[in-house]
Order: C-alpha cells, then structure tokens, then sequence
C-alpha cells in the first residue's frame, strides 16, 4: 500500500514537471500543516510525526502568528469556524463574466457531456 501511495505521488509531480528529492515527507508535511491550521496541539503533531522540535517548526508547521491574524481579521481566536458576511453577495453577471470569460462554453460541455475538441478530454 505505501509503495502504490509513494508511485502515486511520484506520478503526481511529475506530470506537470515537478522535480523533487522530498517526495517520501509529502504526506508528512501535509499532515502536520493541516493539523497546525486546526490549531491542533504542538505536541500532538509532535507524537505523530516522530520528528523533534527543530525539525517540525523549521520544515513541516508555519510560523505565522494564527491567533493575531485571527483577531485582526475579527474572528474569534479560539474558534474553528469562520463567518464570511461577503459570501452571501452575489456578484453581476457583467463582473463574472469578465473573470471567468468561457464558463458558459464549460458550462454547456459538462451539461452536454462532451469530449473536449483539443485532447479528447472527458471534461
């Protein structure tokens, strides 16, 4: 099973190209930071991914103070949930238009099922 994940992963990067000598602490580094961005506790993580301080706070987590950019943004610092007031705005059709300039013709293939025209691409 690790052997499929690690040739998985390995497809992964290199379809677009992407050289790395780290590929085995993909998942290891993913883990941590996500732990970290649900404020998991240090120690926990720690336990978890067998690695000493050091190592941890300088490769896997971020420093970036959470609970000050939490209170700056006016979100509860201790609180997993954010309330975002402007998504419920909903946009013109002019300005999304504008951005996203083909989504009618996705919109139609995906509706339609078809086979793009360039590489035979379900999607």
């Amino acid at each position: 099973m690790a052997l499929l994940f690690s040739m998985r992963i390995g497809k992964t990067l290199s379809s677009p190209g992407i050289r790395s000598s780290k590929e085995t602490h993909i998942n290891r580094s993913s883990s941590a930071c996500m732990a970290d961005i649900v404020c998991a506790n240090e120690d926990q993580i720690r336990r978890h991914g067998r690695g000493n301080n050091t190592t941890m706070n300088g490769v896997y987590l971020t420093s970036l103070p959470r609970e000050m950019m939490r209170s700056m943004a006016d979100f509860l610092t201790n609180d997993r949930s954010f309330n975002l007031t402007r998504a419920v705005l909903d946009p013109p059709t002019s300005l999304c238009k504008k951005l996203f300039p083909v989504i009618d013709e996705w919109h139609d293939r995906l509706a339609a099922k078809k086979f793009s025209p360039n590489n035979n691409d379900p999607i």
